[in-house]
């Protein structure tokens, strides 16, 4: 039930307020940390977000306000040179998976990029399967990757915006930059601030358009933010820390050679040297590729069908390799 208040004179109020609105299609929820399965509180075709806005008024001065970032950087001291963030970009990853092979990233091209921790203390990965991410690459010099878990649909979504694919019907990430343009405001900046146990934490920076001291802050999913950010133009930074602490170096780029790391003689990549067998990476590619072709086509019982051919692909590849080393 809701209630009214009235207030005299100067108050500080906080009030936690969140904005939760339909986003085309759905999947099982999952928290964005490596693809370890997680319980929360979003739904998955929803975008959440609690809201951060300090505005002065002459006699009610309302802040609605959550904790810092971590880094001191709230909605108003934000500074978009904060040396405490790297910027990044955005590279066009499918999926990433861990297994025998080690950390691999499978990019759209069909390239292959084997990494390892960037931190000595990173421990090994558990073996888990393919699952949809984001790759964002810091633009410091080091190159390091901080692979995010996501859904699906917003993977598919960003990948979607970064080639200018024409979409039917308005996303609400569309909807979202048009109300703030509506508003009166700018998107600053998008920033990864943290990670907490299994999920990463973003935070999106807004302005008032001609007035950058008015700022609000929004905590969103990474998925939900730097969809955002992608169609708003605006800088996607990582703080430094979590960047060094859970990021990876690429080791290896290519094609994933089928030869053991410890037999004979050199590991070769072969990248356009057909040997006449069928190839299961491709194959299992394209049926990825059809899948999310359709999904944004909004052609969504082809995708069903793309989808069970490729689960069935996946589990009939697992059980070739399980009986081939047994």
């Amino acid at each position: 039930m809701d209630t009214m208040v009235s207030v005299k004179g100067s108050t500080v109020c906080s009030v936690p307020m969140s904005l939760i609105g339909p986003i085309n299609g759905g999947g099982c929820s999952r928290t964005e940390f490596w693809g370890f399965s997680g319980s929360t509180k979003a739904k998955p075709n929803s975008l959440s977000c609690h809201i951060n806005v300090r505005k002065l008024c002459k006699a009610v001065n309302c802040s609605f306000n959550s904790s810092s970032n971590g880094s001191g950087s709230t909605a108003e001291n934000f500074n978009q040179n904060d040396e405490d963030y790297v910027n990044s970009t955005i590279l066009e990853a499918v999926e990433v998976k861990s297994g025998a092979d080690g950390f691999i990233v499978k990019m759209r091209d069909g390239r292959h990029l084997r990494c390892v921790h960037n931190s000595p203390h990173g421990g090994l990965l558990p073996d888990y399967a393919p699952h949809p991410a984001i790759v964002l690459k810091m633009e410091d010099g080091t190159g390091l990757l901080l692979p995010i878990i996501v859904l699906e649909m917003p993977s598919v979504l960003l990948m979607a915006a970064i080639r200018n694919v024409q979409i039917a019907r308005p996303t609400l990430y569309q909807v979202v930059k048009e109300m703030i343009d509506k508003m009166g405001y700018e998107v600053r900046a998008v920033r990864v601030t943290k990670r907490v146990q299994e999920a990463y934490f973003a935070q999106l920076y807004l302005s008032k358009v001609g007035n950058e001291s008015e700022c609000m802050s929004f905590d969103l999913r990474p998925s939900d933010a730097i969809n955002i950010a992608v169609r708003c133009k605006v800088p996607i930074q990582v703080n430094k820390y979590l960047a060094y602490s859970d990021g990876m170096r690429v080791v290896e780029s290519g094609k994933l050679s089928t030869q053991s790391p410890g037999s004979d003689g050199p590991l070769f990549t072969e990248l356009d040297r057909p040997n006449g067998k069928p190839c299961v990476e491709t194959k299992e590619f394209n049926l990825l590729h059809n899948m999310l072709k359709a999904v944004v086509e909004e052609r969504y019982q082809d995708a069903a069908l793309w989808r069970d051919r490729l689960n069935q692909f996946r589990a009939e590849k697992k059980a070739n390799n399980r009986s081939w080393r047994l």
